[in-house]
């Protein structure tokens, strides 16, 4: 069951930490077993042209990983924080 939905932008490290990329996606947080659908992976001003595939998070303890392996990425990590973020903001 969604729950609520909204946008996020954060930067995701790429190439070992070296650049760092702005990106934009859409979340959704499924209430179930809460964790949270991130799709539309996108540089801020280009919605037409998706970069990444959705991916499926949960935070564990203080560390945001896959919900399929479990493990943490940068991604998740860097889409994680962004939500967080979001969360606190939240009135």
């Amino acid at each position: 069951m969604i729950t609520s939905t909204f946008s996020i932008r954060f930067n995701f490290p790429v190439d070992a930490a070296r650049l760092n990329i702005t990106l934009q996606a859409d979340v959704q947080e499924h209430h179930s077993d809460t964790y949270y659908l991130v799709s539309n992976f996108h540089v801020p001003g280009h919605d037409n042209r998706p970069m990444l595939p959705p991916i499926k998070i949960r935070k564990e303890g203080d560390l945001w990983v896959h919900t399929d392996s479990g493990k943490a990425t940068n991604l998740s990590v860097a889409a994680g924080e962004a939500i967080d973020a979001m969360i606190l903001k939240a009135p």
